[in-house]
């Protein structure tokens, strides 16, 4: 595709904090044809999953006492070639879904203040994953609520920050915006695509055919929908696991927990456990890419192993599990884990898969209380 023609002029940069800063230059070599990006909130590798629980909770006033707390929290590690060292693992999923249609040279993932180095004359999409762009979550806004009358969560702040400067950019014209991520349906439920200037958002999974086809329209300079809902996957073999490094080293696990609870989004995507090898894949590139931390992302981690097989879902394989989450802790440079979500059921059924599971991924915990045994 030939490069589109508009000559940029130099414009005020606007930083990731929403304050003007240097003169932007654009890119001498015209830009990434496909820039992926997310708020940094909702990237930043520090502190623990605490950091960025808060930020998504308190409001923006109240920034002040995470930077006192962590005045630190805005220094991100780059690539050699200026791109993100990690990434939410929803962007590394489009990324790794990309790079099965596009060269590597098309495609990069960077953090907000770093959109100038690589939206250029010749990008044609800007794509953006977000957790919690607007705040509008139960929790976010009980959890701000109790500190007064601001109801605008710090991430919220930063999400339309780096909106604004995606929309501030001298080719905007050239490229289409493309939201998505487990927050992409604030923004349609909000009807905020003009406002934050996303020209389409989509519900579901970048391994789609769908989603790759929005991708190749977007480039081709067609007009996208301003919503789409894409197919998930249902077979293991289509499940993507990233070969680079996660913030928290998140790798998933599973899709669906098979209670099928209609309220749950998340609930009635297919029953996949991803296997075993790839999994493994995805922990040791965190850990080679200089990730000390994994943590498996799924919606009951018991239901791993033992996925389509007449088994009830509430009697976990328990070998399966201990085998798996042994070979983790014990990959060389992994020096934490952290548990995501679970069912107690199993607790019940199987004390001692409780039992052994506590032995082995107790000493991996981040977190250990004082007074406790543990």
């Amino acid at each position: 595709m030939r490069p589109f023609s508009q000559k940029a002029r130099s414009r005020t940069k606007v930083g990731n904090d929403g304050n003007r800063a240097a003169e932007i230059v654009p890119p001498k070599d015209g830009g990434k044809l496909i820039v992926l990006t997310a708020p940094l909130t909702e990237t930043i590798d520090y502190a623990g999953y605490f950091i960025q629980m808060a930020m998504a909770s308190m409001p923006i006033w109240m920034e002040g006492v995470l930077n006192r707390k962590y005045p630190n929290w805005r220094q991100v590690e780059h690539n050699p070639d200026g791109s993100a060292r990690y990434m939410p693992a929803g962007v590394r999923l489009v990324e790794a879904s990309l790079l099965r249609e596009f060269d590597a040279e098309d495609i990069v993932a960077c953090y907000p203040d770093d959109l100038d180095r690589f939206i250029g004359a010749r990008t044609r999409v800007v794509a953006v994953s977000t957790h919690n762009p607007l705040g509008v979550t139960f929790a976010a806004g009980v959890y701000t609520s109790i500190f007064g009358s601001s109801k605008e969560p710090i991430n919220s702040h930063y999400a339309r920050a780096m909106f604004a400067k995606i929309h501030s950019s001298p080719f905007r014209k050239a490229f289409k915006v493309i939201g998505g991520g487990s927050g992409g349906w604030q923004i349609t439920q909000t009807n905020t695509l003009d406002e934050l200037g996303v020209d389409c958002v989509v519900e579901g999974r970048s391994e789609s055919a769908d989603s790759m086809a929005l991708f190749h329209k977007a480039i081709r300079g067609e007009a996208l929908p301003r919503e789409i809902n894409v197919a998930h996957p249902r077979t293991r073999k289509e499940i993507l696991v990233p070969d680079k490094r996660t913030t928290f080293g998140v790798v998933e696990m599973t899709t669906g927990c098979g209670r099928r609870c209609h309220f749950c989004v998340p609930d009635l995507n297919p029953q996949i456990d991803i296997p075993k090898e790839n999994i493994m894949a995805g922990v040791r590139a965190n850990a080679r890419e200089g990730n000390s931390q994994v943590s498996l992302a799924t919606e009951d981690m018991f239901i791993w192993g033992q996925v389509q097989t007449d088994t009830p879902f509430f009697f976990p394989n328990r070998e399966a599990l201990l085998g798996l989450y042994s070979d983790i802790v014990n990959t060389p440079g992994v020096q934490y884990h952290v548990l995501s979500h679970c069912t107690m059921a199993p607790l019940v059924v199987d004390p001692l898969l409780i039992r052994k599971l506590s032995e082995i991924l107790l000493p991996k915990s981040p977190l250990h209380l004082r007074r406790s045994k543990h």
